[in-house]
């Protein structure tokens, strides 16, 4: 384990690496059981209708199972995802389904890394928002209004309390809360626990992916996403037959372990072509969620369930193939 990894590490919520219950209650399940008071009295946004709310925590283990559920769940699909890029024998230039696997591998990583910061995107539906109504109306907490609308939400906890908004787009906005976290990452560095050497390189790497999802203009950090709209439906960047102006290395960009390198290790200058910049960032961002999950995965004695019977399982056969 590199030392900035372990300066990262500190300012993610050891909680979830210490769920030992075999629950399997997600962020969801957990909304709709109801373990939490309403803490601020809800207030319309549109239609008389709620899109803003802030819970306080009866049951802080519950709340820290989910995260730790939800994260291993999105754990999974990013290095599946990644682990299925692979040379088309009869195509051996064909990269545009590898492209599309490693951006849902970055951007389901992402999604993990938020839950190790107890931070979610999460789409709610209707019986879910429902119940956090009537936990409101019931302690008179609801503030006139008709209802809470369902949809895709962020949410953070911080200090027995978590606070949900209301997005509009599950990727561009999941993009802008990564954003958002590796600003509060790079604002809290400097005050964790280790040598200056390491905390300068920890606030070089996370400024680098910031940079790279904000490459080309793109001021929500969503330049991953725009990127694959771009090949995945404008058919660009010649990753499809006949492969007209490609500019990558295949050979290079097929490879699918290279995320259990040093995240520091990728290359994210901007100036590279898109397609080995989308390489070297999706790897960088899920060797950053592997690493940081490994650490804390092993710095609690391996006693999470979750991760123990889910990521780590799937890391061992894949190793062991």
């Amino acid at each position: 384990m590199i030392p900035e990894m372990k300066v990262i590490h500190q300012l993610s919520v050891n909680e979830i690496f210490e769920v030992t219950s075999s629950t399997q209650s997600d962020l969801k399940a957990w909304t709709a059981n109801g373990e939490y008071l309403i803490s601020k009295y809800l207030a319309p946004s549109s239609k008389d209708r709620a899109t803003e709310f802030q819970l306080s925590i009866k049951n802080p283990s519950a709340l820290h199972a989910s995260l730790a559920n939800d994260c291993n769940r999105f754990a999974q699909a990013a290095i599946e995802s990644m682990w299925s890029v692979g040379k088309v024998n009869n195509l051996p230039k064909s990269t545009g389904w590898a492209a599309v696997k490693m951006y849902y591998s970055a951007f389901f990583a992402a999604h993990a890394l938020l839950r190790l910061y107890g931070r979610s995107c999460t789409q709610f539906e209707k019986a879910h928002m429902d119940k956090v109504f009537q936990i409101a109306s019931a302690t008179q907490m609801d503030g006139g209004i008709s209802s809470i609308e369902h949809g895709f939400y962020f949410s953070s906890a911080l200090n027995g309390e978590i606070r949900f908004k209301k997005l509009k787009d599950s990727h561009s906005d999941t993009w802008v809360e990564f954003s958002k976290l590796l600003i509060w990452l790079i604002d809290n560095i400097p005050n964790t626990t280790g040598l200056g050497a390491h905390k300068s390189n920890a606030l070089t790497f996370m400024a680098d992916i910031k940079k790279t999802i904000h490459k080309s203009g793109a001021t929500k950090g969503n330049w991953l996403s725009q990127t694959r709209n771009k090949f995945n439906y404008q058919h660009s960047h010649g990753v499809w037959y006949p492969y007209k102006g490609a500019s990558h290395n295949q050979e290079i960009v097929l490879r699918n372990a290279e995320w259990l390198k040093d995240p520091t290790s990728f290359n994210l200058d901007i100036t590279n072509g898109d397609i080995a910049v989308l390489y070297g960032v999706s790897n960088a961002i899920l060797a950053l969620m592997y690493q940081l999950m490994k650490f804390g995965y092993e710095r609690s004695g391996k006693i999470s369930v979750p991760l123990t019977n889910g990521t780590f399982r799937l890391v061992n056969q894949i190793l062991a193939a």
